[in-house]
């Protein structure tokens, strides 16, 4: 069942290149990410209103390490990107008891008539 959730919120990302992809399935369990030039730790915990992710990360301009703090209720599907890293975003998804974190590589799109 919770490879059925992953799939499910990995396949809810949008059609650009997907990179490294984390996928948290108990509370308090954490997991790295290393992705565009910025090293992560992840974990989340229950807390009222839904889970509380925590994200620590360093980047390959910043020595001091900055945390993320975010609330995902059941749904949330949240793409941003991170100061001092213009090349990569992040998605932050839950889907049930699952959490995924996935890096997020912009595509360009070129248009023409």
């Amino acid at each position: 069942m919770k490879t059925i959730l992953t799939a499910a919120a990995i396949a809810l990302t949008s059609s650009a290149a997907l990179a490294g992809t984390v996928a948290l399935d108990k509370a308090a369990e954490g997991a790295t990410l290393h992705e565009a030039g910025i090293d992560m730790s992840l974990y989340w915990t229950e807390a009222e209103g839904g889970f509380e992710l925590v994200a620590t990360y360093v980047t390959d301009e910043t020595a001091e390490p900055a945390r993320l703090v975010m609330l995902l209720q059941d749904g949330d599907n949240v793409t941003f990107g991170l100061p001092d890293a213009p090349d990569a975003t992040f998605k932050f998804i839950r889907t049930g008891d699952v959490v995924v974190v996935a890096g997020h590589t912009p595509r360009t799109e070129l248009v023409s008539n």
